[in-house]
């Protein structure tokens, strides 16, 4: 079995004059992270993949002095500003192709994302377990190869992700919090949610 442990960043400052892959961890975000990577499925992480934003990259010094930074694990092109709405938030995902004007729809991200993970676990050797700090949206959208992800309430941005029937997350994708993967023979047999409250 290989295991791939997705970690959703730990919480930013809210500070919206910062471009936002320069967004630093707020004091909160700091200790969230070492609470989230106390559990035990982190002890045996052998490396730390991360996406070059600041708030990424941080979360995963949590983890790790030894990192992998891939471009390609860095948040969803969201493009023009001014058209991201709830309505928006809420038909990405009724059409993972819709994208606004400079950005990436669902199914780019999904493709970058795939692209970077399917090299990392063919590379892996059997029980082996390795972490990837990324993004909310790059996250769900790579997750859409098995699971269903349906919008519960776009103006909070809660999501309901489902994999075979089983519901993995109900609500707030919180900051962080981390999917743990697992695979057999290069196929995905369990996935499980987990974050510190």
């Amino acid at each position: 079995m290989k295991t791939v442990i997705l970690i959703r960043h730990s919480e930013p400052v809210k500070d919206r004059t910062l471009p936002t892959e320069e967004l630093l961890l707020s004091e909160q975000g700091h200790i969230k992270a070492q609470e989230l990577f106390s559990f035990d499925v982190f002890r045996s992480v052998e490396a730390v993949y991360t996406s070059p934003y600041r708030r990424a990259y941080s979360t995963a010094e949590k983890l790790s002095k030894r990192l992998i930074v891939d471009d390609r694990f860095r948040e969803r092109e969201l493009g023009n500003t001014d058209t991201l709405n709830s309505e928006f938030w809420n038909r990405q995902y009724e059409d993972q192709n819709y994208k606004n004007i400079n950005g990436e729809s669902l199914n780019d991200t999904k493709a970058r994302m795939t692209s970077a993970i399917n090299e990392i676990i063919s590379r892996m050797g059997e029980g082996s377990t390795v972490a990837i700090v990324s993004h909310a949206a790059a996250i769900c959208a790579f997750l859409l190869n098995w699971c269903s992800i349906e919008v519960v309430d776009e103006q909070k941005k809660l999501r309901k992700i489902t994999h075979n029937g089983t519901t993995v997350l109900n609500g707030k994708f919180a900051t962080p919090s981390a999917i743990v993967l697992e695979f057999e023979n290069e196929q995905l047999c369990r996935i499980k949610y987990i974050e510190k409250e």
